[in-house]
């Protein structure tokens, strides 16, 4: 790669730029991107939504970001899978103005992934795709969730997004405890799709005359612009995701339980006792494999789109589950893809110092929009 293929700021600098995939909008300048020489590491977080991918160097300077739809292991297409983990390491690449022989390591942070089969294909695929010698790691993406909300530290992470899944993580011991992320058809209870499951069971209730009267019917068919309740059902199964399709619709029943709607209220209750137990659940496995662990010296880091709802988050704070285990409970501040690309880091031996995070976080505050 040639020197002058980069863009040279007043100070010497090359920059890299970041696209919205999702929007096609076009990219904006990151900032700092790794100079041409250096070595390049990934991290890719691949959710039931949507596909992040960042790239940078091993001192923390970000090159660039990319989106893509979702690459859930367990809910969508082999070949779609494929094609969204080489598109977006292909997009990283070329937007921080990388070539791939400079690329050293990459972590993947998915859904799904710490089952063994599951693992042992995308390792056969990402050893197809990319050139000898790059080192791939492969995790569950809640762990990745926890290392951006601890930097590394030991502490307990509860998601809940498409899914939901709850670990708890001790570095220093390799202790790890997972519990739930089974998936929407076994578990994912407290998740967005358990949430919009439920949701529309209650308007076809209503609708039926078995159920209680409830304004999520009006707010179900506005969402998706339905004269009726009888072209709900052919609506979502004709969705080319019916799983995130549902999992929106979470969103109209904590804002109607905000409102007082009995029935919304009813089903967020139900969601935040699940996210409770599953929090708990994990703090009382971590205390069984290492004696006299309290769940009051760690984070309880929450993650997933149901977290960045405030009213919502209170409400599991405020359970008495949490409370009474002591859990510091905080939101994620930086985006779970930041957890994949530290680890990538991590696996090449490089210690997450205090400059290191002071880059991401500059980066972060610099008024550049992770997703």
């Amino acid at each position: 790669m040639e020197k002058d293929s980069y863009r040279m700021d007043d100070n010497g600098g090359e920059y890299g730029t970041r696209r919205n995939m999702a929007s096609g909008s076009e990219p904006e300048s990151l900032g700092p991107s790794p100079g041409a020489g250096g070595r390049r590491f990934i991290g890719i977080d691949g959710g039931g939504t949507k596909t992040a991918c960042m790239i940078g160097d091993e001192c923390g300077t970000i090159g660039a970001v990319c989106y893509g739809p979702s690459s859930s292991i367990t809910s969508r297409p082999w070949d779609e899978v494929k094609r969204v983990l080489s598109d977006l390491i292909a997009q990283s690449l070329e937007q921080s103005r990388s070539e791939l022989f400079q690329l050293e390591g990459i972590f993947l942070g998915m859904a799904g992934a710490d089952r063994s089969e599951a693992k042992e294909r995308l390792y056969a695929y990402m050893r197809e795709l990319l050139p000898e010698g790059v080192t791939v790691t492969i995790h569950n993406d809640a762990v990745t969730v926890l290392t951006a909300g601890t930097w590394g530290e030991k502490g307990i992470v509860l998601i809940s997004g498409t899914g939901s899944i709850a670990c708890g993580y001790i570095p220093e011991s390799d202790i790890y405890v997972r519990v739930g992320g089974w998936g929407y058809l076994l578990g994912d209870e407290g998740s967005g799709y358990d949430i919009g499951r439920q949701t529309l069971n209650a308007v076809m209730k209503q609708h039926d005359g078995r159920g209680k009267r409830t304004v999520l019917t009006e707010r179900v068919l506005e969402h998706w612009s339905l004269p009726d309740p009888n072209r709900i059902i052919t609506h979502v199964y004709g969705q080319p995701n019916v799983r995130t399709a549902i999992a929106e619709v979470s969103k109209l029943t904590v804002l109607a339980a905000q409102e007082g709607d009995e029935v919304a209220d009813a089903i967020v209750t139900s969601a935040v006792e699940e996210l409770a137990v599953l929090a708990a659940s994990a703090a009382a496995g971590l205390a069984e494999r290492q004696p006299g662990l309290q769940a009051a010296e760690m984070p309880l880091v929450l993650s997933g789109g149901l977290f960045q709802d405030n009213w919502f988050m209170n409400r599991l704070a405020g359970h008495e589950l949490i409370r009474s285990n002591g859990f510091h409970v905080n939101r994620l501040t930086v985006p779970p893809v930041t957890g994949c690309y530290l680890l990538a880091l991590k696996q090449a031996g490089v210690r997450i110092d205090e400059d290191i995070r002071q880059r991401v976080e500059e980066w972060r505050q610099g008024g550049k929009h992770i997703e």
